[in-house]
């Protein structure tokens, strides 16, 4: 990466640029705008790298197909068949595929977030774009104070927990790496990482809602990367709190992340004891799971595969 110059903007003691830089929108986003954003980047987070829309698995049969496939792939050899065999057979569903369903719509709540913060921000900038690797937005924003502006390199993430203690300083190098990489460059850039949720449950105030993230001997990461929570990138970007961003998005998730494995739990229940059954994996004496036959199912290995097998 090549050599970080502290970029020339207008800034607070502590490496932040100034707040007068950063005004609520005199107008916040109606209710339709807002929905309306909210819509597409429902769509956006359900479609794959080729734009084709991802077709979610609904049916019971194709809902107990996916949880075999899961139970088969991803089970661990010793911790699910001792878990599993103490469940009641038919129970085996709900506690598998409809946490295993929940895990898939974490991963695209979180693409969600950053789709929507796009959306959002094309509603009040002129000049937005998704970003490239680590970035997930680049804008150029118009500044009250300072008449250069800024050129805005964004990473969205669901959480603070979403990027672990020891990747964060990394992170912030390969964001400010793309700035850096940048050759139309016409303003002083500022990285910025933004939290779609709160933070241990509370969501800062529009005031606080800024900050840098620090090594450990007390020094900024860079002294170009700020670190935006909820409480200030949604009232900044469309003049709404994130209570009522999250309050809208509330009403329409179900049409696009649905739980069908919740909804169809009984009859898939009872579905995939029938498949257990056939696959000769049940005690005959419990009824339930047995442990050794389980584990031989999720431990088989094919013929001809050597142990330093890599498919």
């Amino acid at each position: 990466m090549a050599h970080v110059k502290i970029q020339n903007y207008p800034r607070r003691d502590d490496y932040l640029a100034k707040d007068e830089l950063f005004p609520r929108p005199k107008k916040p986003i109606n209710a339709g705008e807002l929905s309306e954003a909210i819509t597409r980047a429902y769509q956006r987070c359900l479609k794959d790298k080729k734009g084709n829309t991802v077709e979610l698995p609904k049916t019971p049969e194709e809902l107990v197909a996916l949880c075999m496939q899961h139970l088969k792939e991803r089970s661990d050899p010793i911790l699910n068949p001792y878990f599993l065999s103490r469940c009641e057979l038919e129970e085996i569903f709900e506690l598998d595929a409809v946490a295993h369903e929940m895990q898939r719509h974490r991963m695209r709540i979180g693409v969600f977030y950053q789709f929507l913060l796009i959306e959002l921000m094309r509603l009040r900038f002129s000049n937005v774009a998704d970003g490239k690797r680590e970035g997930d937005a680049e804008a150029e924003v118009d500044t009250p104070t300072f008449a250069k502006g800024l050129r805005l390199f964004i990473s969205v993430k669901k959480s603070s927990d979403t990027v672990g203690g020891q990747d964060v300083g990394g992170m912030i190098k390969r964001l400010e790496g793309m700035a850096l990489e940048d050759k139309n460059l016409t303003r002083p850039y500022l990285c910025v990482v933004c939290f779609a949720t709160p933070q241990r449950g509370i969501i800062t105030s529009y005031e606080d809602g800024r900050g840098v993230r620090r090594n450990r001997d007390g020094y900024p990461y860079s002294p170009n990367c700020e670190v935006w929570s909820p409480g200030f990138v949604f009232p900044y970007v469309c003049g709404l709190e994130a209570e009522d961003v999250y309050r809208a998005a509330l009403q329409t998730v179900g049409e696009f992340l649905p739980f069908h494995s919740l909804s169809q739990r009984q009859k898939c229940g009872k579905m995939l004891a029938t498949e257990l059954k056939k696959l000769e994996l049940v005690n005959s004496e419990t009824g339930r799971l047995d442990s050794l036959k389980f584990q031989q199912f999720v431990t088989q290995r094919r013929k001809g595969v050597e142990l330093n097998d890599e498919d």
